[in-house]
């Protein structure tokens, strides 16, 4: 990846009350149900991948972001259409504007049949029934995607997308000084004692404390969480609850091995750090590795290190998923596409072209996972996430949170005053931007 996720999500969240206002429009004025929508609906229960046939003379429009994803699913049509005899024309669209872009194609009838979402766009896409559910995988295919990857494509309890790929961060460590990943964060600690070297600027570990996106793995490590009922839920903020205030407690702790304060802990500053050998282990995602090409050491990714309350931490992750256009005349050549495109063979096959990872369960155990050491760390601590909550209301979130932990880091100031006073805060914006 070239840009974190997590600031592509910031960004698609900032902008998502124009979006919906637009979505809303067009959902009001559509006052016939699209033709997909009706054929979809027909289809009662679980459709059974094998008995799945394309409409008679059906042909397909799909988007996708330009680059490897693109070429990806070009293969993928060759390959379909071979099997199925169902011509498809891969289009370059970009995948955080495929919703923006369908909310005025679609009707038109000038939409994609299938397109590429990241999945914060999917609450705006159903909400303007832009979005077919996904009634082709059945309760056991459902059992071979990642938890993370199936919460990330439904709403409100309800599938619609098919995951193509999942991302989140880990530790990165420096196996010149760190021979062995940790496996606990007091095993880091320990370490500190004799690598910590503060007047030089040098620390045993490092990662962007005053950010939500990183630090609410300790929190949710715990037990916290940002919104109820998988992120779906604004009215049940868990940032305050018992859980998260001894997250962050155990986070405040974490001060002692690393006495700088937030404003000096940016990404770019991390990084750095950790390219100098001055910072032993940092978190960050996998495109940091673009940022590594030329360091003098040798460094390895690791699953986040446990806590002291023998939890994994819980990493905030984003889904890529393909999506049926509600307005299409052939749902199930469409769905039929998707459904290829995402077993497992093609995940793989994918994950050789894109180096995006795969989100099927089984990828863990794939020949070629095991030969990417760090590839398979990434998405072992992809089990141990959850997806970025991609309601409306989490763009309310992140400046009361992060000026949270600044507080209880920078002023060592009570975690349960500094995280009730952030919930406070949430929900008055909550309220006035309704």
């Amino acid at each position: 990846m070239s840009k974190p996720w997590y600031t592509v999500m910031v960004l698609c969240l900032l902008c998502t009350t124009s979006l919906l206002s637009a979505c809303g429009t067009n959902a009001g004025t559509n006052t016939n149900p699209p033709a997909g929508q009706n054929q979809g609906e027909q289809q009662q229960g679980t459709v059974n991948l094998n008995e799945l046939k394309p409409e008679d003379g059906a042909q397909l429009l799909v988007w996708e972001s330009k680059g490897p994803e693109l070429d990806y699913l070009k293969a993928v049509a060759e390959q379909f259409e071979q099997q199925y005899g169902v011509p498809v024309q891969v289009e370059a669209v970009p995948a955080i504007d495929s919703v923006k872009k369908l909310t005025t194609d679609g009707p038109a009838g000038l939409g994609a049949d299938v397109f590429s979402a990241p999945h914060d766009q999917l609450g705006n896409a159903v909400m303007a029934g832009l979005v077919l559910q996904n009634d082709v995988y059945n309760e056991k295919l459902k059992e071979e995607f990642m938890a993370s990857a199936i919460e990330g494509v439904s709403n409100q309890g309800t599938l619609y997308g098919y995951p193509t790929a999942i991302d989140t961060y880990a530790l990165f460590y420096n196996k010149s000084v760190m021979p062995e990943a940790p496996k606990t964060y007091e095993d880091i600690v320990k370490f500190a004692e004799s690598f910590n070297d503060p007047k030089n600027k040098k620390y045993a570990f490092m990662w962007n404390v005053g950010q939500l996106y990183q630090s609410y793995s300790f929190l949710a490590g715990y037990g916290g969480y940002v919104f109820g009922s998988n992120g779906s839920d604004a009215a049940d903020i868990g940032l305050s609850n018992e859980q998260s205030v001894e997250g962050a407690k155990y986070l405040q702790s974490l001060k002692a091995i690393l006495p700088v304060n937030t404003n000096d802990l940016n990404d770019n500053i991390i990084t750095g750090f950790f390219q100098e050998g001055k910072a032993a282990a940092v978190i960050n995602g996998p495109w940091l590795q673009s940022s590594l090409t030329e360091v003098d050491f040798e460094y390895g990714v690791a699953p986040l290190p446990l806590l002291p309350n023998g939890e994994h931490p819980v990493s905030f992750s984003g889904i890529r998923g393909l999506y049926v256009n509600s307005y299409t005349k052939y749902p199930a050549a469409a769905k039929l596409f998707a459904a290829f495109a995402t077993k497992q063979s093609n995940l793989m096959k994918r994950f050789e072209m894109t180096k995006q990872l795969p989100p099927g369960k089984a990828s863990l155990d794939d020949p070629m996972m095991k030969k990417d050491a760090n590839a398979a760390a990434f998405l072992e601590q992809a089990k141990h996430s959850t997806p970025m909550p991609s309601i409306p209301e989490m763009g309310n979130v992140w400046v009361p949170a992060g000026t949270a932990l600044a507080a209880l880091w920078n002023d060592n100031q009570d975690p349960a005053v500094v995280l009730n006073s952030a919930v406070e805060q949430i929900q008055t914006a909550i309220k006035t931007t309704k």
